[in-house]
């Protein structure tokens, strides 16, 4: 009979691990349960690597599982991990709840991501392999806590961890979505107050164009041929438009474009604040989650580096964990390479003296959240009149240059 290796936790939360002799995964996994084990992991000695899950992901719809799940909302796999936590913190076996959860969404591609992994953690694989595997679109910290869970015997409290940390992200983007709103309507009423005035307006003193005596400023006679061509071209205006709008699109929808904009964004004076404080906050609270599950110091800098948005602040983390694994204390790896301020360094250095490092770095993400909000409200309060000030003043030299070729025709006179 082929031999198991497994990893499992007593019931006084002790990791135990060891090699089972059993006919087939399904039958030690049922040996391993009968004596008390929660078994995370179970491979196989004699495959010499760890099974992976492709075959089951086929067997369960053909194809890979991340194809069912790609559409899947962030919203709902939010909601799945929140209802995954509450089941186990009341008791709920592991497979049990999953099992639940997957029959609560049973025609949904939440479903069949939460059916693949069910069928995994049934053939004996870890929770964290099955969820990584299953094509659910988890943060890479998830499955961190997830695992540490496994290890320390505390799955529905690392869950729960894990789906409020999802909850501050869903969150931050949805505060800044909802804070550029109004600026982006009034820019839209503005650009469509624009147009309006050169299809309805302006053609009407095109005429003056025709008259040889009437001296018109320059900057008139652009805006009138603008507002006769755009008439006379309708078509052509509208298609051209339409080909910015999605050229627009497409470039924004590629990551690349979308990391440059956002470390561009860092060098302007008010924005570049904000964004310094969010990545900051990110950071240090997913940092915090770490450790407080457990998560060795290298790994949890690790992890926590794919929190930041910022190629920079990315690169001062990867600096910072490579200074770390060397030997130098954690808050003097970050003063080397400038990634704190005095008062942040000050919270580490006293978190890593007193074995509080969790709590410190738990209290530097609340403060630098509150400056980040903080700096938002500034950046709308000067951006709403800026708004406003831009929309007018291209109205305004719209009607402006209209007047001066109306009052050129005083020459003629």
């Amino acid at each position: 009979m082929p031999l198991f290796n497994y990893q499992a936790t007593t019931s006084d939360g002790r990791r135990s691990k060891g090699t089972l002799e059993s006919s087939d995964a399904h039958t030690a996994l049922a040996t391993l349960s009968s004596q008390g084990l929660k078994v995370f992991a179970l491979d196989e000695a004699s495959s010499g690597r760890d099974q992976t899950n492709a075959q089951i992901r086929t067997r369960q719809s053909g194809k890979p599982a991340a194809n069912a799940t790609r559409r899947i909302p962030q919203e709902e796999v939010l909601l799945c991990i929140q209802e995954l936590s509450t089941l186990l913190n009341a008791g709920i076996p592991l497979a049990d709840a999953l099992l639940n959860i997957a029959r609560g969404h049973e025609d949904r591609p939440l479903g069949a991501a939460l059916n693949t992994s069910y069928t995994s953690l049934r053939s004996g694989t870890s929770l964290a392999v099955a969820l990584k595997t299953s094509g659910l679109n988890l943060p890479e910290y998830v499955h961190e806590l997830v695992k540490a869970g496994e290890e320390t015997g505390k799955l529905g409290a690392s869950l729960q961890s894990a789906s409020q940390q999802m909850e501050a992200d869903a969150s931050f983007r949805r505060e800044t979505r909802n804070a550029l709103t109004y600026p982006m309507v009034l820019i839209a009423s503005g650009l469509l107050a624009t147009l309006v005035v050169f299809v309805f307006v302006v053609p009407k003193f095109a005429n003056i164009l025709t008259n040889p005596k009437a001296d018109i400023p320059t900057f008139s006679r652009w805006v009138l041929q603008a507002g006769l061509w755009l008439v006379n071209n309708k078509v052509m205006a509208g298609i051209c438009a339409a080909a910015g709008i999605a050229g627009i699109w497409i470039t924004l929808s590629k990551q690349a474009v979308r990391e440059q904009i956002w470390e561009t964004a860092t060098t302007l004076p008010v924005i570049g604040s904000w964004i310094d404080h969010v990545e900051l906050a990110r950071w240090a609270s997913m940092f915090s989650v770490l450790l407080q599950h457990h998560v060795p110091l290298l790994d949890a800098l690790r992890h926590s580096q794919n929190s930041l948005a910022g190629q920079a602040w990315r690169n001062k983390a990867e600096l910072i964990a490579r200074d770390v694994k060397a030997g130098q204390a954690l808050a003097v790896a970050m003063q080397t390479h400038h990634f704190l301020d005095a008062v942040g360094l000050n919270l580490v250095r006293v978190g890593e003296q007193s074995g509080k490092l969790a709590h410190t770095t738990a209290s530097l993400a609340q403060m630098h959240r509150t400056h980040a909000q903080q700096s938002m409200k500034q950046f709308l309060i000067l951006l709403e009149p800026v708004t406003i000030l831009l929309v007018s003043v291209l109205l305004g030299g719209i009607m402006i240059s209209v007047m001066l070729a109306i009052t050129s025709l005083t020459n003629v006179i």
